[in-house]
């Protein structure tokens, strides 16, 4: 069965409603699959000449069997389904040549492999070299840059990568050219943007339906902060939820730094936000409690403002690896989750931070017959 077929059986059962750009975007990501069983294709330089390759540049036509070759940008807002269409789209790939990485994954894998290349000229070319004799295929999902270190690296991998015919699917909430969010030196990225976007398929994934918004107001109502909740409710689910034996005020080390837990069992770890999230938290850490526990539960998140800039940074950062990896988060607060973050830098990835909350918490009401909690004030 094609992808194609597969999107559309789905739509035959209702499991999806008609999209007509999802279905644009499966019909990119059949093309892949189709070029996936050719041989390999260095990238080119892309067609710009005359009046119709100027069209095709500004409206992103399925037209441009060059740019398929190097793979496909989708791009929206969120709750838009540009995950659900990558996972269908990967299920298909029958190769054992690829990898789907979620972005903070992918960065702990890029620092090892720059230890091991070190002594190179160009680490980064090196590791591209590397990785395209293994790949024929690299996803990734929610890409975004706020940081000029990781867009430092990341710019260049990718184009190398590219230049090497390793075929790249990406989903962001941006447009390539907007997808550095950091201040300094953002000029320099520019080129390297340019590149990625002429050498792919970029299509704006957004019909003004928020799918994931939509799955949780069917649980939350017209009430998100609903989703709150209390320490006492925390209590009540430690002891629910656990396995094993309990420890009371252990003290973690999780990658030779210490981690004050209030509770911990088995499957359940239980922290307060400033620990979670305050100075030398790194998404090392949350990636190694999401490979150890199934819940995680967060006392006292408070409202995050321009003074708090990391600490907002470090818990969007933990809520997307809990999320990637169906971690269940419950947390406790005493404003109203729409209120947050109310800094200025970060406002575009609270929204897609706030929208993976709300989607989390309807999923754990259905998981975990959540008690009825009051909306806060």
């Amino acid at each position: 069965m094609t992808l194609l077929a597969r999107y559309q059986q789905q739509l035959a059962q209702n499991i999806v409603r008609p999209d007509a750009l999802q279905e644009q975007a499966v019909i990119l990501l059949q093309a892949v699959l189709e070029r996936l069983q050719q041989p390999r294709q260095p990238a080119a330089p892309p067609a710009r000449g005359g009046l119709f390759g100027l069209f095709r540049r500004k409206t992103g036509v399925v037209d441009d069997d060059s740019r398929i070759a190097q793979g496909v940008y989708l791009w929206g807002g969120v709750g838009r389904g540009k995950t659900w269409i990558m996972d269908l789209f990967y299920a298909e790939v029958d190769t054992p040549e690829k990898h789907r990485y979620h972005f903070h994954h992918f960065m702990e894998e890029l620092h090892r492999a720059l230890k091991q290349h070190a002594h190179e000229e160009d680490p980064l070319r090196a590791i591209a070299t590397e990785w395209a004799r293994q790949l024929r295929l690299i996803c990734f999902d929610e890409l975004h840059l706020t940081e000029v270190a990781n867009a430092m690296l990341l710019f260049p991998l990718l184009e190398y990568l590219q230049r090497a015919g390793v075929i790249l699917v990406i989903t962001s909430n941006r447009e390539p050219l907007e997808l550095y969010q950091g201040n300094i030196k953002k000029e320099l990225f520019v080129p390297r943007a340019r590149w990625m976007r002429d050498h792919m398929q970029v299509l704006h994934l957004d019909s003004g339906i928020d799918y994931r918004g939509e799955r949780a107001k069917a649980v939350f109502g017209d009430h998100p902060d609903r989703a709150a909740l209390s320490d006492a409710d925390l209590g009540l689910y430690f002891r629910t939820l656990s396995r094993g034996a309990v420890r009371e005020g252990q003290t973690l080390v999780i990658h030779d730094r210490p981690v004050r837990t209030r509770r911990v069992s088995d499957n359940v770890l239980w922290l307060d936000f400033e620990v979670a999230c305050g100075f030398r938290r790194t998404t090392s850490d949350y990636i190694w409690m999401a490979e150890r526990f199934e819940y995680v539960l967060l006392s006292d998140v408070h409202v995050m403002t321009t003074d708090h800039e990391e600490q907002a940074r470090r818990f969007f950062y933990m809520v997307d690896e809990f999320y990637d990896q169906n971690i269940c988060l419950l947390f406790s607060s005493t404003v109203p989750l729409t209120g947050l973050y109310q800094g200025y830098r970060l406002q575009f990835a609270f929204k897609r931070t706030f929208s993976r909350l709300m989607e989390m918490h309807g999923s754990n009401a259905s998981r975990l017959t959540l008690p009825a909690v009051r909306p806060t004030a």
